[in-house]
């Protein structure tokens, strides 16, 4: 992974801001998963996996518009970008789903569980990169294609979306296994290890993007 320097005009108090968010965000989303893991009632995530999916969803999705509102250069709000955008997420959603029932997830049964995990993944690892890359197919590209974020926030959300996917994935492994768990019942573990995985990639997106600017500056001044 290349971050490229072209995000080196970020200013050290905007640098500051982006990890400071990911690391508050890191914390509300770690505590939420922590507790229900760890209580009984309608925080326990085993008997309440699809509601306290969509919470998780949602506090993603509010943190994530709230960013942008805050840190958005441009004052014009264009609602194209926003309906191409909400296109994409929701096709993510679907491809998700329909890769999870490759990789054996229940066809005809549990597909709310399902669909709810795809919501999930999709929060975590496609909604980021609509909002602050936009609907544009060649930053895409050259994000994730080619690996070559700018410093700032696309590299926030490529480290991001690949933990996400990772982190899922990985969730998957314990289902399969005779341990006869309940939090192996799909899709708990791929819901903890998507969220586990987001929380790392924000983690790391945070002290990646600090040393980056961090070596530029220094590089700078010799």
């Amino acid at each position: 992974m290349a971050a490229s320097m072209t995000g080196h005009g970020m200013s050290k108090q905007s640098v500051l801001k982006q990890s400071l968010t990911n690391v508050l965000i890191c914390v509300i989303l770690l505590s939420i998963v922590y507790i229900p893991a760890n209580s009984k009632g309608p925080l326990d995530l085993i008997q309440n996996a699809l509601p306290l999916t969509l919470v998780y969803c949602g506090i993603i999705t509010v943190s994530e518009l709230l960013f942008w509102l805050v840190t958005k250069q441009s004052k014009h709000f264009k609602i194209l970008h926003a309906v191409q955008g909400a296109g994409l997420f929701m096709s993510s959603v679907l491809l998700f789903h329909a890769v999870a029932v490759l990789y054996g997830a229940p066809f005809t049964e549990a597909t709310a569980e399902t669909f709810h995990f795809a919501l999930l993944l999709s929060s975590t690892s496609v909604l980021p990169a609509c909002v602050f890359l936009g609907p544009h197919l060649n930053t895409w590209i050259r994000v994730f294609a080619h690996t070559n974020p700018d410093l700032g926030k696309e590299s926030v959300v490529f480290i991001t979306s690949i933990s996400s996917v990772v982190g899922a994935w990985l969730g998957a492994f314990p289902i399969p296994l005779d341990w006869d768990r309940p939090w192996q019942v799909w899709p708990i573990s791929c819901v903890m290890g998507t969220l586990i995985g987001y929380c790392v990639g924000l983690i790391v997106s945070a002290g990646h993007l600090y040393y980056k600017y961090t070596v530029f500056n220094k590089y700078k001044l010799t």
